[in-house]
């Protein structure tokens, strides 16, 4: 019996994390698909979560979307992270100081999760959602964090990229040897470069935030357009790697 609960919640997770990919709507079909289990499962699964609200249906399309519930728990996650809660100020002055869209990012599998952004004012933004994910190998917040870990963490992202990889844009890097060769300027210079890789027309620079352990825990990211980002392009990486040191020190990293 223990197993069985133990199994219908692992059914259930695996249908919610369906919905922290890109595709924020699912039909009954899709998720059968996606997850390779019986209709009948997944029907029992999403119609529990739907009465939990932590899933709701469209009454039109009878597709299902993230419920009110599952938002508020998400919110309370966001809101209690130590992460952000520390690196919140810093952002804030680092968005005051370059006029310009920075993000706080961790690495989440493959992907990188967004935790927090600051906004800018000026008339082009970056389409970045906190909340939402992004491949890591096409983000300079994913390149960040890569290059700093082990070999055999690297070697298995290279295989699963040569699999999985798709490109976002016309110059999204997807050829692993490619990236490899990034993840070396990263580690040696302190930062990573996006280049239209994730969307047109858009640079973000990007550098690790690490704890104490040493490990990085975060990425630091300034994001705008193409002929802003280049003009200014030493500013940006200056004040990225100098807020990611800060950020660093206040979570107790010392080196």
């Amino acid at each position: 019996m223990a197993k069985e609960q133990v199994s219908s919640i692992l059914r259930s997770l695996q249908i919610l994390e369906c919905f922290m990919d890109g595709d924020t709507e699912w039909t009954l079909k899709a998720l059968v698909e996606r997850l390779g289990l019986p209709t009948t499962t997944v029907f029992r699964q999403v119609s529990t979560l739907t009465e939990r609200r932590y899933l709701e249906q469209d009454p039109v399309r009878k597709s299902y979307r993230p419920g009110a519930r599952l938002l508020l728990l998400s919110s309370a996650i966001l809101g209690q992270s130590d992460l952000r809660c520390t690196a919140r100020p810093e952002l804030e002055r680092l968005s005051d100081t370059l006029q310009e869209t920075i993000n706080l990012s961790v690495l989440l599998e493959h992907d990188i999760f967004y935790l927090d952004k600051v906004e800018t004012h000026r008339s082009i933004v970056c389409n970045t959602q906190v909340g939402s994910r992004a491949p890591a190998y096409a983000t300079s917040g994913g390149k960040a964090m890569l290059s700093c870990q082990s070999e055999s963490y690297i070697e298995e992202y290279c295989q699963w990229m040569r699999q999985a990889a798709h490109p976002l844009t016309g110059n999204t890097m997807t050829d692993p040897e490619q990236l490899r060769a990034e993840l070396a300027f990263a580690k040696l210079h302190g930062y990573a470069i996006d280049n239209g890789e994730i969307e047109e027309g858009l640079i973000c620079v990007a550098a690790p935030i690490c704890d104490m352990n040493h490990r990085a825990v975060g990425a630091v990211s300034v994001s705008g357009p193409d002929y802003r980002m280049r003009a200014d392009q030493e500013i940006m990486i200056r004040e990225v790697c100098q807020t990611a040191q800060h950020i660093s020190r206040l979570l107790g990293f010392r080196g």
